[in-house]
C-alpha cells in the first residue's frame, strides 16, 4: 500500500493542485478522481465540503497564472502521508506568492485521498510583502 500512498499523495499535491489552477478540464473531475466522495478537508481548522474545493477552482483559474508546488519531505506510512511542500505562484493581483504546507493525509484502497488535514503559511510576495 505504500507505494500507492506515496503515488496518491504525489498526484494530489502535484497534479491535483496544478489542475485546480491552470487547466481547462471539469473541476468535478479532477476533484473525482483525486479524492473520496466522503472527503474530509481541513485547512488551518477549517473544514471544506467537496463543493467547495470545486468551486475554489474557477477563481483561481482567473488569477493565478502560473504556479509550482515542490515536495520538500514526503512520509509514508500504510495508508497515511506526511508531507512538507512549498507552493509557488504568480497572481494577478497579488504578484508572485510562496505559500509553505504542512499536511497529513489518508488514502483509500482505491488510491484516492480520503482525508487531508493541511495548515498553510504564507512566505510572501517576491518584492518582500505579504
Amino acid at each position: 500500500m505504500s507505494e500507492i500512498t506515496e503515488a496518491s499523495a504525489r498526484r494530489l499535491l502535484i497534479d491535483y493542485t496544478r489542475d485546480m489552477a491552470l487547466s481547462d478540464e471539469d473541476p468535478a473531475q479532477i476533484v473525482d478522481r483525486t479524492l473520496t466522495d466522503d472527503v474530509i478537508w481541513v485547512t488551518d481548522g477549517r473544514e471544506l465540503t467537496r463543493d467547495q474545493l470545486i468551486t475554489h477552482a474557477p477563481p483561481a483559474r482567473k488569477n493565478v497564472t502560473a504556479c509550482d508546488m515542490r515536495i520538500d519531505d514526503l512520509l509514508v506510512d500504510g495508508h497515511r502521508f506526511a508531507a512538507r511542500c512549498r507552493l509557488s505562484t504568480d497572481h494577478r493581483k497579488l504578484g508572485h506568492l510562496e505559500i509553505e504546507w504542512v499536511l497529513i493525509g489518508e488514502v483509500a484502497e482505491d488510491g484516492r485521498v480520503r482525508r487531508i488535514d493541511q495548515l498553510g503559511r504564507t512566505l510572501g510576495n517576491a518584492d518582500g510583502t505579504g
